[in-house]
């Protein structure tokens, strides 16, 4: 996978001081040893400097005690020392300094060659420090002692010395030595107290830049913690609020309900507001002006409703109210403001004056005990008789109402739908999937989609989904859609492989009789389960999160595959989705739509791309309508792309191949 130009720089951003730190630690690292072991050269140096000197006086006085010629020969091996130090010192000190000849007079001294160069280096550049700058001191002035020797090696060297010469000699060589020992202690004391000096500043150097490394490690590790906690904080506010009001969602809405329904039996209203006229805005004004005009309603019912009362928005121009101990006279009068607030928004836009409405269904809770769904049905019922009425009033739902029952009964989708299952009146088809980073695939991959023919007419999921959702229909449409699907996917020639995803409702996630269904179809269709790939949305997944991961992994089990439909939508936490046991995320396609306009967009998918492959997931994004789009995901390194620039549905036959036509590389470019 490439990465993008903007991860590289955040990365860099990320590791830089890191990076810095080892730098200086490994170049403070090397000066220490190149000290150190230029220390160590300096201190033999001295040593042997000593050694030279001491062994001097002991040769001259061995041939002033016995007259013996041979201790003069040793005098002048053991004087060359100290006289080739001073050679080096003195090249050392000249301006310019003469390296070759340093090198050739610490050579002379009896240094080691390959410590010559660190103590020619510490000499020169560290000469100025004031420990140096005493032991070099202390040098010169037992060296100018020292050379009190010379005169006497030379004397003894060009004529025979008698008896007398000789115990002078001695007298001389004791003045000497009275001298030069009490210098030639302090210039070894003095350099190995300035190398102790020099060790400990090294060592608190080293101790300093690694408490610095931890310093800054926990620093940065504590910054990308507080980073990733208003992520997770961030996601788990979009996971439950409205991205255009701010409102809680439905998802939250009805945790919410569902709380206090599952608590003490006491006077609860729950209320559905459906706005009147807004088509009319949406249509003639555009949806910047219905965004706008949502934002406007959101704001002016916050203002009107109890501090303890839930406002959500629960999709298009619905919204939601729960209100917990509100009595049935509170409940109308709150719901009564409403209405007569909304009627009263003035929405100007573009010049041109739109007056709405909003129709109010209301639920007396307390009135008898509701389960979750039957409480979204009563209120949906009741706002729908509040249109049916005339729109702009409030409706209180009552089950002895004849006019409500009757709407109620002529809830005509229901029966549509239950026609349609028992005729065979609902046509599958099919979408490709592509590799947006390969030449493409030998195998299909693709969606199965379910259609609705009444009259000869095809009708979209978005017609009847809903009403087979809110009425409990999803599971029955399910297995309609496995079973025809099987049958035509078993029908192929050949060996059955590749990958066909199904989408699978919340409510079939609760059922615990699909299991069964599913194992009896397969054997019935002999199709493996590996080819089978069941999408699921984000939503109906973490509503009853650990149901869902047990249904899924008992339908891993058999082989099936996962893919979490719709992500971004409600924007799950990291944990749900590490929890989640699919193997794909599907980006929503409001996100990858509008990708190359919105810059937000674009960093919401490359945000979802990263987080799923972090969580070992590949990524599938909708609605790529353009090779413009398909061009820009394949920078971001999204796995795969479905849309109207890869192929556009088509009915799903067993004659059909299915395979993915993959976009010509000049189409990306």
């Amino acid at each position: 996978m490439k990465r993008s130009p903007r991860s590289t720089l955040r990365l860099i951003s990320v590791a830089w001081p890191f990076v810095l730190i080892v730098l200086l630690q490994t170049a403070l690292a090397t000066f220490s040893l190149e000290v150190t072991s230029s220390l160590r050269a300096f201190v033999t140096g001295e040593s042997l400097w000593s050694k030279g000197q001491h062994d001097a006086l002991y040769y001259l006085n061995r041939y002033a005690e016995s007259g013996n010629r041979s201790f003069v020969d040793r005098y002048h091996e053991a004087m060359a020392i100290p006289m080739g130090d001073r050679a080096a010192r003195l090249a050392l000190e000249a301006s310019p300094p003469d390296i070759e000849a340093a090198y050739q007079g610490f050579l002379d001294g009896a240094n080691h060659p390959d410590d010559i160069p660190s103590v020619i280096w510490l000499f020169r550049y560290f000469r100025w420090l004031p420990v140096m700058e005493a032991c070099i001191r202390d040098w010169r002035t037992a060296e100018g002692v020292l050379m009190q020797l010379l005169p006497i090696g030379e004397a003894v060297t060009s004529q025979h010395v008698n008896e007398v010469d000789r115990r002078d000699i001695t007298r001389q060589l004791d003045e000497i030595n009275a001298l030069v020992t009490p210098l030639t202690k302090r210039f070894s004391d003095r350099l190995g107290e300035g190398t102790r000096q020099v060790q400990t500043v090294l060592l608190v150097s080293n101790v300093a830049m690694a408490l610095i490394f931890i310093v800054l490690t926990v620093w940065r590790l504590n910054s990308f913690l507080m980073h990733r906690r208003r992520i997770e904080e961030q996601l788990s506010f979009s996971a439950h609020h409205d991205d255009l009001t701010g409102l809680p969602n439905r998802r939250l809405f009805e945790d919410e309900l569902g709380r206090m329904l599952d608590g003490p039996q006491t006077r609860h209203a729950l209320m559905f507001i459906d706005l009147d006229q807004f088509k009319a805005v949406n249509d003639n004004g555009g949806h910047a002006a219905g965004d706008e005009l949502l934002r406007r309603v959101a704001r002016d019912l916050v203002k009107a409703i109890r501090g303890t009362d839930l406002l959500a928005r629960l999709g298009g121009d619905e919204f939601g109210i729960v209100l917990p101990n509100c009595s049935p006279e509170d409940a109308l009068r709150i719901a009564m403001r409403l209405r007569e607030i909304t009627e009263a928004i003035d929405f100007v836009w573009n010049g041109h004056r739109y007056s709405i409405s909003a129709s109010v269904g209301v639920v007396h809770l307390a009135e008898r005990s509701y389960t979750l769904q039957e409480a979204l049905r009563a209120a949906d019922i009741a706002c729908y008789m509040a249109k049916e009425k005339g729109r702009n009033r409030v409706h209180v739902f009552e089950t002895t109402d004849a006019a409500q029952t009757q709407f109620t009964a002529n809830l005509h989708w229901v029966q549509r739908l239950h026609r349609a299952l028992e005729e065979d009146s609902f046509r599958l088809f099919s979408q490709a999937i592509a590799p947006v980073d390969r030449a493409g695939e030998a195998e299909e991959h693709c969606e199965i989609l379910l259609r609705l023919e009444e009259n000869g007419k095809l009708l979209a999921p978005g017609a009847f989904i809903p009403a087979a959702e809110r009425f409990g229909l999803m599971p029955s449409l399910d297995r309609w859609v496995v079973r025809n699907a099987l049958d035509i996917i078993g029908g192929r020639r050949g060996p059955i492989s590749g990958t066909y995803s199904i989408n699978l409702s919340g409510l079939t996630l609760k059922d615990d009789t699909f299991l069964p269904f599913l194992r009896d179809a397969l054997r019935r269709s002999r199709v493996p389960a590996d080819v089978l790939c069941f999408e699921i949305t984000e939503t109906s997944a973490i509503e009853n999160l650990d149901e869902a991961i047990a249904f899924m992994n008992a339908m891993r089990a058999m082989g099936c595959r996962f893919a979490l439909d719709d992500f971004g939508v409600g924007m799950s936490s990291l944990t749900y989705l590490k929890r989640l046991p699919v193997d794909y995320v599907k980006i929503d396609g409001s996100f990858v739509r509008d990708m190359l306009t919105d810059k937000a967009d674009w960093m919401t998918v490359e945000m979802i791309n990263q987080i799923s492959h972090l969580a070992g997931r590949k990524t599938i994004a909708e609605f790529v309508e353009n090779t413009e789009i398909f061009a820009a995901l394949k920078t971001i390194g999204v796995d795969y792309a479905q849309g109207y620039s890869i192929g556009r549905p088509e009915p799903f036959r067993a004659e059909a191949t299915g395979l993915v036509v993959p976009l010509r590389r000049a189409d990306v470019a």
